[in-house]
């Protein structure tokens, strides 16, 4: 649902300037703002290895899980540049990201209620 959501997203508005792979990571994000529990870069990379944009027409990953770290701690760089997300870390394995107030503004701008709410409900617990 996340990577549709995402994809239509960029389909309806091609100047938000994400790819797919951002707008996924900033989705997964939105949908889990409070989770300090969570390991967010293993989550994330989950959520990635199951959609379509990385896989090969198989169903694999082409990719190392090495390389779909670096894939994932490069989207959020690129996400702390355009202001959408504070990063911390803890060395090089633990990593925080929080979307910033302009991330859940362009969010609830250029993406649906009913469309938040679904990629919410799938892999989110925001209220």
């Amino acid at each position: 649902m996340v990577e549709l959501v995402a994809k239509r997203t960029i389909e309806k508005h091609p100047d938000i300037g994400l790819s797919v792979i951002d707008l996924i990571v900033l989705l997964w994000l939105y949908s889990n703002p409070y989770s300090t529990s969570r390991r967010q870069i293993s989550s994330i990379k989950f959520v990635l290895k199951m959609s379509e944009t990385l896989q090969s027409p198989d169903g694999k990953i082409p990719i190392t899980e090495d390389e779909l770290t670096q894939l994932v701690l490069g989207s959020l760089q690129r996400l702390k540049s355009k202001g959408y997300v504070y990063l911390r870390s803890a060395g090089v394995h633990y990593v925080i990201g929080t979307l910033t107030q302009a991330a859940i503004d362009l969010a609830d701008k250029n993406i649906t209620k009913p469309a938040l709410r679904r990629v919410t409900s799938e892999f989110g617990n925001n209220p």
